[in-house]
């Protein structure tokens, strides 16, 4: 155990910054979903779709997606069409 008692105190902060930090983190996550909600609901998009965009704008990888999606339809076309 920690007999120390600046060692307990800066264990004890640690943890409080932490769960301080959570709050905020999920304080952002219920932002987040309602403005999908939001966006969802006033231009009939799924929120599926709205997630799916900001989490490519925000890194920035079209790119990737782009090829990423390339290779899973390039790889179900073969799967299902079995008469190619």
């Amino acid at each position: 155990m920690i007999s120390n008692e600046v060692d307990r105190k800066k264990i004890k902060d640690a943890l409080q910054e932490i769960s301080n930090s959570k709050t905020r983190i999920a304080a952002e996550n219920d932002f987040i979903k309602e403005v999908i909600a939001d966006i969802s609901e006033s231009f009939e998009l799924p929120k599926k779709t709205i997630a799916k965009l900001a989490n490519i704008y925000h890194k920035q990888n079209m790119d990737v997606e782009s090829q990423a999606f390339d290779e899973i339809e390039t790889l179900y076309e073969e799967i299902v069409n079995l008469t190619k």
